[in-house]
């Protein structure tokens, strides 16, 4: 049961982080039709939103593709 709870929880993660990483590319493409002062401000702001989303995708992955091979688990089990 807690492997069901496992996977569900890490899916749902993994598609929060997809959404604001598609909402920080949506950002990111309306901060280039702003006023100067405002660009910035949106650009640094897309682009940190941008870089959060994608790193944890990554990570959540990883840890995904190695609890499915079972790596995860042993190196649980021996620390």
């Amino acid at each position: 049961m807690k492997t069901i709870f496992w996977w569900i929880f890490h899916i749902l993660v993994l598609l929060i982080c997809t959404g604001f990483l598609i909402l920080g590319i949506t950002m990111l493409r309306g901060a280039y039709g702003m006023r100067y002062t405002n660009f910035f401000i949106a650009f640094f702001g897309s682009s940190m939103m941008i870089l959060i989303s994608g790193s944890l995708i990554v990570g959540f992955i990883i840890r995904m593709i190695l609890r499915w091979r079972g790596v995860f688990n042993n190196q649980m089990s021996q620390g």
